[in-house]
């Protein structure tokens, strides 16, 4: 999905796309309706590769419309005179939609595949800062800084239940009180805060 503020200006890239399109089939060159077909079609493939569903779609439907308006007969109108066109027009919408849908989910799977390979490093990295333990310093303390530094957490605390001990690493107006702490302990249940990540040992 586009972040907040990315969205208007994607779609004032997609309306400039077909407008271009629109202008240069029209003039100077006069190019047929079937190049000027193909040329919406390959924008809204270039629009689905690079920014997904929604976007690709807005093209598509924008495309249709100046297709029909300025290149199919009657022009200047939305009437379609001809039945072929009619078909022409259809497969033109769905294969557009059907062509984003691909890219969007090629997109997104590439994106998950992406994100499982940051995990496994970071996975990979906790591992290795456990076999690198100094077994002359405390190993919770160890812990509390590794874990804090691998996962970008803020702030993170661990409780030892053995020895009652509250380890910490972050900063101190991030941090969680020992209270609280002692509560999720009892109830079993580690707090749902990414913020300030409690972990209970």
């Amino acid at each position: 999905k586009p972040r907040r503020g990315q969205l208007p200006y994607r779609l004032g890239i997609v309306l400039a796309t077909i407008a271009a399109i629109t202008v240069l089939g029209n003039r100077p060159m006069h190019f047929n309706a079937t190049t000027v077909g193909l040329a919406y079609l390959l924008a809204v493939l270039v629009i689905a590769a690079q920014w997904g569903f929604l976007e690709a779609t807005i093209a598509s439907f924008l495309a249709v419309l100046c297709f029909t308006f300025f290149f199919l007969p009657p022009v200047g109108t939305f009437n379609i005179a001809e039945p072929q066109n009619w078909v022409a027009l259809f497969a033109f919408l769905t294969t557009s939609i059907i062509a984003s849908q691909l890219s969007a989910r090629a997109r997104q799977r590439t994106q998950e595949a992406i994100d499982r390979g940051k995990e496994m490093e970071k996975l990979y990295a906790w591992s290795r800062a456990i076999l690198l333990t100094d077994a002359d310093k405390e190993p919770s303390r160890q812990f509390a800084q590794r874990i804090q530094e691998i996962f970008g957490f803020p702030a993170l605390a661990i409780f030892d239940k053995s020895t009652g001990k509250v380890y910490r690493s972050g900063p101190e107006d991030l941090q969680v009180n020992d209270e609280r702490l002692r509560q999720e302990t009892g109830l079993g249940t580690p707090a749902n805060d990414m913020e300030n990540p409690t972990v209970v040992i």
